[in-house]
């Protein structure tokens, strides 16, 4: 049973939640409800609290979030919703990321860090697949992944064409989609350095997608200076591809977004 720690004097926020009689078929424990930031630093220190949600004034959030990302770089957060339904969708959203945050991978080292960033990499894929369907899912999902990413990141959007892909995946790579989809984002496109943030995902045999993405706020002189630069180091990515692994990648699109949500299908432009 997870443990759930929400922080907040907002009074629909709190009846939301208490309206919630089945909170153990979802494997939560019933919740813990303060109402500052003090109290909950205090709390999150005993330890034993799985994920987190708050919504106080500016200032105390400001603290409390700082408070969490020092001591506690790992543990998700989660967001208040006033409605029920959209509550729901939260907390399933909050179980699904505590499942995996907790899986028992006997083969690995349990290291949370290291299973936050391929929650990261896993949520960043969903987004070039067009799975993510709304603001408020994509925001869910960067919180509670702790991704260094917000939902008004500047990006850039590749679009490869695979010629030989298809027969490359038959008769010269045997390892399969998901390997090949794993190879060319660990060994290539997320090897991509600087102040950006990279990841690929394979859709097809004969389709790959490539984004890069600003590590935060960029003038629209320094948007400039980063498509340029980026550019230079995705196609430098796929040459290295065609020399290493003799796989051809051909550019066919690319477009600079002022944000993420410009890859949600049903509000992307």
């Amino acid at each position: 049973m997870y443990k759930l720690l929400l922080v907040t004097r907002d009074a629909q926020i709190r009846e939301s939640f208490s309206g919630i009689q089945d909170l153990h078929r979802q494997m939560f424990e019933p919740i813990t409800i303060l109402d500052n930031a003090k109290e909950a630093a205090a709390m999150l220190k005993k330890g034993g609290t799985d994920a987190v949600g708050f919504a106080l004034d500016e200032q105390e959030q400001s603290l409390l979030m700082e408070q969490i990302l020092k001591d506690h770089p790992s543990i998700p957060i989660f967001s208040p919703r006033r409605s029920s339904e959209n509550l729901r969708a939260e907390l399933a959203l909050t179980r699904e990321y505590l499942d995996q945050l907790h899986a028992d991978y006997s083969d690995y080292e349990n290291d949370a860090g290291m299973t936050l960033a391929r929650l990261q990499t896993d949520l960043v894929h969903r987004l070039l697949e067009e799975k993510i369907l709304s603001r408020e899912e994509l925001k869910s999902r960067l919180l509670l992944t702790r991704s260094p990413l917000s939902d008004d990141t500047p990006c850039l959007l590749f679009e490869f064409d695979l010629p030989d892909g298809p027969q490359y995946l038959q008769s010269r790579w045997h390892h399969g989609f998901e390997r090949l989809d794993l190879a060319l984002h660990t060994n290539f496109f997320g090897r991509i350095q600087g102040l950006l943030y990279c990841g690929s995902a394979l859709l097809s045999g004969r389709t790959l997608r490539v984004i890069a993405c600003a590590a935060g706020k960029l003038s629209e002189r320094e948007v400039d200076l980063f498509s340029q630069r980026v550019q230079e180091q995705v196609l430098s990515t796929a040459r290295q591809i065609k020399d290493y692994m003799d796989l051809e990648l051909v550019c066919t699109s690319f477009r600079v977004t002022d944000s993420l949500i410009a890859l949600i299908p049903t509000t992307g432009s």
